[in-house]
């Protein structure tokens, strides 16, 4: 099994994002210095006029700021994603090379993944987490141990992340022509200090040492989809 991370679709949104960026902040640059400069010279005086040019300088205004934004957002895209790394490793000694794990996948109409398992049963799409404590997990919703060993609302739920990024995935593949390539998901919690329960999960959930385990029973089951299909599915996921 190959343990990758699709660095090229990273530096690609970056720069997409930038490009955005920089011509959303010029434009809003461009418009506020118009606005400032109609103050100095209006072009006639008017009511209509001074209401005109007190809205192209609100809307550069806002042009500059949503710039910065995606600006910001450019330079804080994650380079790697550490938990599913380790999460790599750990299956490398139980897949062979029929599987490609692609880590870290950001990509414009998925968004982000922590990871995507490729292989002969299809894709499986992991949402990973390094949570502490106790959790439950109750079909699809999350509560987590509080004060007095009572259970409250998580105020996060991985498996209704991890649902969104399944269905992403579907419909990213299917678009690319891979519609009859099926897509799973799993919860992984990767800390050592955490203590999980589940009744009738809607996605399966594990820990670390359980993982392989948790995936024989569910993702492993059977060999749907063949090595030509797996290659264009690799594919679309790096390049798509």
């Amino acid at each position: 099994m190959q343990n990758i991370n699709p660095s090229r679709n990273i530096a690609r949104r970056g720069r997409y994002y930038l490009f955005l960026g920089m011509i959303a902040f010029f434009g809003g640059a461009i418009a506020v210095t118009l606005g400032i400069l109609f103050i100095f010279f209006p072009l006639w005086e008017s009511t209509a006029f001074d209401i005109l040019r007190t809205l192209i300088i609100i809307v550069g205004i806002i042009f500059g700021l949503i710039g910065i934004a995606f600006m910001i957002r450019a330079l804080a895209l994650r380079r790697d994603n550490p938990l599913a790394f380790a999460v790599g490793e750990a299956l490398i000694q139980f897949l062979d090379n029929r599987y490609t794990y692609l880590r870290n996948v950001s990509k414009r109409g998925v968004g982000y993944i922590d990871a995507v398992l490729v292989g002969p049963p299809g894709a499986l799409v992991f949402r990973i987490v390094d949570y502490q404590g106790s959790w439950r997990n109750e079909r699809s919703e999350w509560l987590r141990e509080a004060r007095k060993g009572k259970f409250r609302n998580a105020g996060t739920n991985p498996t209704r992340e991890c649902v969104k990024d399944v269905y992403a995935l579907r419909k990213f593949l299917s678009k690319h022509g891979l519609a009859k390539v099926p897509v799973y998901g799993i919860v992984v919690f990767t800390s050592e200090h955490v203590q999980l329960s589940a009744a009738d999960p809607v996605v399966p959930i594990c820990e670390m040492p359980t993982l392989y385990q948790i995936m024989r029973r569910e993702y492993l089951t059977d060999e749907r989809i063949p090595p030509p299909m797996i290659r264009n599915a690799v594919d679309a996921i790096i390049d798509g």
